[in-house]
């Protein structure tokens, strides 16, 4: 015989009240609904406090993008005027 029997069941509960009374389950659950909301609300300020990365503003990308594009329009070499006649 096991638990199966929803009259055992009750016996549990039954036994279960008289040892910790009504007001002391009562209180276990108040204070392990407190310790969720803790955690859930800690939870949510750990997201909110990382920092956001850093964005490149779009002058600068665009500054190096003419940087790079000027020296090579200087050293390109004039072709060769190769044609004889």
């Amino acid at each position: 015989m096991g638990f199966d029997s929803p009259v055992h069941w009750l016996i549990v509960i039954a036994v279960i009240a008289l040892l910790f009374g009504g007001s002391r389950v009562g209180n276990l659950m108040g204070e392990l609904g407190k310790g969720i909301k803790a955690f859930k609300q800690n939870m949510s300020d750990a997201d909110s406090a990382k920092p956001a990365p850093a964005a490149k503003s779009e002058p600068d990308v665009q500054n190096r993008i003419a940087d790079s594009s000027a020296p090579a329009a200087e050293k390109a070499p004039e072709p060769a005027d190769t044609a004889r006649h």
